[in-house]
C-alpha cells in the first residue's frame, strides 16, 4: 500500500463507478468510429461478396484481412460476434446499450475490442467500459469481495483514453468531473469494509492502481485475492507501461504511415504483454466452459498475472 490519503468527510452522495461505466456506450456499440482507418482490398472484396450473398466467401476474406492487419475487417468480424450474442434481435433494441447487456459473447468480443482500443479507436475503448460493467460479482455480500464492480479502475483508464479523442467540450468536461467524483468517493473509505477516513482510521492507497483504498493489510489481501483485484491491478499496470506511452505512435504508424501491425514493435510487444497473442490451445478449456454460462468475472476479468483470459485471434494480426 502507498501513501496516506487526505481525510475527506463529505457526506453528500456522488456517482459511483457503476453509474458512469456505461456512459457513451450507446454512441459506440453500433461501430468503432472506424472512418479514420484505411480500407484494405480484403475489406472491399469481403463487403462486395457479402452484398452479392456469398457470405461464406466474404467471411473467409474478412479473416484474411484480419491476419494482414486490416482494422476494418477486425471491426466487421467483432461486430458480427457481438450481434450474434445479443439477447434480443437488433430490430427490437431501443438503445445500443442493450447490445452489451446480457450479451452471451462478451468474453469473445472483449479481447477484440481491446485490439481496437490499443490501435487507437476511441469508440472501442469506450465500448470496453460497457463490457467491463457486466463483469460484476453476483452476490449480495459485497464486503466479501470489496466491490461488486472489480473492473472499475480499467473502466476509468479507458474512459480517459476515450476522452482524449472526444471533441465535444461540454460533454468532455462533464465526463471528466464524473471521473474525479468517482475517484474522490473511493478515496474516502476502505474498499472492503467501508470504514471511512477519519482521525482514527488512516486509509492507505493501492500502490498499483492508485484507485482503491484500504484500512488494513487484511482488507487489502481480501480484495487482492477474493475480489480478483490482482489481475485488474496488474493488467492496468501493463496498460500504463506498454500502451499509454506509445498510444499515439501506434495510431500514427497504422493510420497515417500505413505500417503493418506486425511491423510496429510497440504494438507487437503490447499484444504479447496483454496475452492477446496467446495460442488458442491455452484458453480452449475456458472457451468450452463458457458454454455453461460461467460467472462473467471468470470470463472477462484478467488473470492473476494481468493477462486476458481469452486471446483475441489464434493467428498473428
Amino acid at each position: 500500500m502507498g501513501k496516506k490519503s487526505k481525510a475527506n468527510r463529505k457526506k453528500e452522495p456522488v456517482p459511483t463507478a457503476e453509474a458512469t461505466a456505461t456512459a457513451g456506450v450507446a454512441a459506440s456499440a453500433a461501430g468503432w468510429g472506424v472512418s479514420e482507418f484505411p480500407k484494405s482490398t480484403f475489406f472491399v472484396k469481403g463487403k462486395s461478396f457479402r452484398k452479392k450473398g456469398n457470405v461464406s466467401k466474404a467471411n473467409k476474406i474478412i479473416v484474411q484481412g484480419i491476419e494482414n492487419g486490416c482494422f476494418l475487417c477486425l471491426n466487421d468480424y467483432t461486430m458480427k460476434i457481438l450481434y450474434d450474442g445479443a439477447s434480443s434481435s437488433i430490430e427490437n433494441m431501443k438503445t445500443d446499450t442493450e447490445l452489451i447487456n446480457n450479451n452471451m459473447n462478451l468474453h469473445l468480443v472483449l479481447p477484440l475490442f481491446l485490439e481496437g482500443a490499443i490501435r487507437g479507436s476511441y469508440d472501442a475503448s469506450n465500448t470496453i467500459c460497457g463490457v467491463y460493467n457486466e463483469a460484476s460479482h453476483e452476490t449480495d455480500d459485497v464486503h466479501r469481495y470489496g466491490t461488486d464492480l472489480p473492473a472499475a479502475p480499467l473502466i476509468l483508464y479507458w474512459k480517459k483514453i476515450w476522452l482524449k479523442n472526444f471533441d465535444r467540450g461540454e460533454d468532455r468536461t462533464k465526463a471528466k468531473k464524473e471521473n474525479e467524483e468517482v475517484k474522490e468517493w473511493h478515496g474516502t473509505r476502505c474498499s472492503v469494509c467501508e470504514k471511512e477516513d477519519s482521525e482514527t482510521v488512516t486509509l492507505m492507497k493501492c500502490d498499483g492502481c492508485k484507485f482503491y483504498y484500504y484500512c488494513s493489510k487484511e482488507c487489502q489481501k481480501k480484495m487482492w485475492r477474493e475480489g480478483q483485484h490482482a489481475g485488474v491491478c496488474l493488467h492496468l499496470g501493463l496498460l500504463k507501461k506498454y500502451h499509454k506511452p506509445f498510444a499515439k505512435k501506434i495510431w500514427t504508424d497504422l493510420v497515417v504511415r500505413g505500417i503493418a501491425p506486425t511491423n510496429i514493435p510497440e504494438l507487437v510487444e503490447l499484444r504479447h504483454r496483454l496475452g492477446l497473442s496467446r495460442p488458442q490451445a491455452d484458453y480452449q478449456e475456458l472457451l468450452d466452459g463458457a458454454q455453461s454460462r460461467l460467472d462473467p468475472t471468470q470470463l472477462i476479468l484478467p488473470r492473476k498475472d494481468g493477462t486476458v483470459r481469452i486471446g483475441s485471434f489464434p493467428r498473428p494480426i
